[in-house]
C-alpha cells in the first residue's frame, strides 16, 4: 500500500514540476547558459579570433607555464589557442557545469514541501496513510529525477557544441575527457543528491518558497571556491580530486539520509508548515 502511495506521490510531484513555469524556465535557461553558450563562446572564439594576440605576452607565458607543469607532452605541443581551449574545456568548464545540476536541484527540491503548502495540499498529504519516511523518500526521488535528466541532456549538448567547434581547431574529437566522464558518472549524481537532501530539509522547516531558495542558495559557494582555487593555481580539478570529492559527498549524503530517517516526524512537519 505504501509503495503504491509513494509511486503516486513521485508521479504527482513530477507532474507539478512539469506544470510550473518557474521551475521549467530554470531547468531550460541554466543548462543553455552553462552547457551551450559558454563553451560555444570560448571554443568558437578560439576558432574565429586570434587568441594568441588577445592573450598578450604575459598570457602566453602563464598558459605555457601551466601546461608544462601540469600536462603531458601532447598538450605542450598544442598551439596557444589549443592550449587555452584545452584548459577551459577540461578544467574550468567542468566546475561551471556543476552549477547546472546544483541550481536545478536546488530549485526543484526547495519547492517540495513549501510548494505543497502554497498549493494548500500539505494537510491532506500529512493525513494520508503513508509513513513520514516514505514521504521524504518520495520527495527525494521526485526532486532527484529532473536535475539528473537535465544534467545528462546538458552533458550531451555540451559535447555536441565542444566537438562541433573544437574539431576544426584540434582536427580530432576532444570531448569527453576522463575528467568529464568521472564528473558526470560520479560527482554530478552525488552533488545532486546532496543538494536535494539539504534543500528538502530546508523546505520542510520554512514557510515560503522564497525563504527556502534564499537559505539553500549557499550551496553554490563550494563551487565558487573550486573555480577560484583553479584560476588562482591552488589546485587542479583532475580525475583523482574529482573522485575524492565524490567520496566525501557520498559520506555526507549517507549521514544526511540517516538523519532524515531518525529525526523527522509527522508532528514536526505539521508544526513547522501548518501553524
Amino acid at each position: 500500500m505504501e509503495s503504491f502511495i509513494s509511486k503516486a506521490l513521485i508521479k504527482k510531484d513530477l507532474t507539478d514540476i512539469s506544470r510550473s513555469k518557474t521551475l521549467l524556465s530554470t531547468m531550460i535557461i541554466i543548462p543553455i547558459l552553462f552547457s551551450v553558450l559558454f563553451p560555444a563562446a570560448v571554443v568558437g572564439g578560439a576558432l574565429f579570433f586570434d587568441m594568441e594576440k588577445l592573450a598578450g605576452e604575459d598570457g602566453r607565458k602563464m598558459v605555457s607555464s601551466f601546461i608544462e607543469s601540469s600536462m603531458g607532452d601532447t598538450v605542450s605541443a598544442y598551439s596557444i589557442e589549443q592550449q587555452m581551449t584545452y584548459i577551459f574545456i577540461n578544467f574550468m568548464l567542468p566546475t561551471l557545469f556543476l552549477l547546472v545540476p546544483i541550481i536545478t536541484a536546488m530549485t526543484v527540491a526547495a519547492n517540495s514541501f513549501v510548494g505543497e503548502k502554497e498549493r494548500r495540499t500539505l494537510e491532506s498529504l500529512l493525513f494520508s496513510p503513508v509513513s513520514i519516511r516514505k514521504l521524504f523518500l518520495s520527495k527525494i526521488a521526485a526532486s532527484f529525477i529532473p536535475p539528473f535528466l537535465v544534467s545528462i541532456v546538458s552533458f550531451l549538448a555540451c559535447g555536441i557544441v565542444i566537438n562541433g567547434f573544437g574539431y576544426p581547431l584540434f582536427q580530432e574529437l576532444i570531448f569527453p575527457s576522463a575528467n568529464w566522464i568521472v564528473l558526470i558518472t560520479c560527482l554530478s549524481p552525488m552533488v545532486i543528491l546532496l543538494v536535494v537532501l539539504i534543500n528538502i530539509l530546508i523546505s520542510s522547516r520554512v514557510k515560503t518558497y522564497q525563504e527556502a531558495q534564499n537559505i539553500g542558495g549557499v550551496i553554490v559557494l563550494p563551487v565558487v571556491g573550486l573555480l577560484i582555487g583553479q584560476i588562482s593555481g591552488l589546485f587542479l580539478l583532475g580525475v583523482g580530486l574529482i573522485l575524492a570529492i565524490s567520496g566525501v559527498v557520498l559520506l555526507i549524503n549517507l549521514v544526511l539520509l540517516s538523519w532524515i530517517s531518525k529525526y523527522n516526524d509527522r508532528f514536526i512537519l505539521f508544526e513547522k508548515q501548518i501553524y
